[in-house]
């Protein structure tokens, strides 16, 4: 079997749009040989840059859906805050409000859930593999906010910040073949 790494992002449903984008991320990684996890790593940190200073940014309210973020790997390390090297980031959300606690756990729960699936992949198509996104329950309902809600107008808190953020991020490096690059650039010959 060839080897193969694949990008994944991580919501329970399918959104409008990330599915088709993450699709032909996937199908132009295909065509690497000798991709890294180090390069779907860079990768993983690039979406993750553009989701916080880009023009279009992750909404924040509580801050909640901004910290659960997270990137689990197959294998390998992602060095993160302080220097600590582990197979996943996100661990430890920052989590405020009143349901501060259940958002912790669930946020546990999926970090490690992701962390199998990425394992499980990575041997089944022989190469590296990694899962980013959010945690938060409500971060496709935000994420597909376009236009009014229940008749109303939707005001964004966070300056830059909107629906389809995500997708954005991911749309905008791909069609300029900064994803490409990157994991050529990191890949073994």
């Amino acid at each position: 079997m060839k080897q193969e790494a694949w990008a994944y992002y991580n919501w329970g449903t399918t959104m409008k749009g990330v599915g088709a984008v993450m699709a032909r991320v996937n199908r132009e990684l295909e065509e690497i040989p000798g991709k890294t996890l180090a390069g779907l790593i860079k990768v993983a940190a690039l979406v993750h840059n553009e989701t916080e200073q880009g023009s279009v940014r992750v909404p924040v309210k509580w801050g909640n859906l901004r910290h659960s973020w997270f990137v689990t790997a197959s294998s390998g390390s992602i060095i993160s805050g302080g220097g600590k090297k582990r197979t996943a980031i996100g661990g430890g959300g920052k989590f405020t409000g009143p349901k501060a606690s259940e958002h912790a756990a669930r946020h546990s729960y999926m970090v490690a859930e992701a962390r199998m699936k990425c394992w499980y992949l990575s041997a089944r198509y022989k190469g590296p593999f990694l899962i980013m996104g959010y945690s938060a329950n409500y971060a496709m309902y935000v994420h597909e906010m376009v236009g009014t809600v229940s008749g109303k107008d939707i005001h964004w808190n966070r300056p830059g910040s909107g629906p389809k953020w995500f997708e954005y991020a991911i749309r905008k490096h791909l069609q300029a073949g900064n994803i490409k690059r990157i994991v050529i650039a990191n890949a073994k010959t």
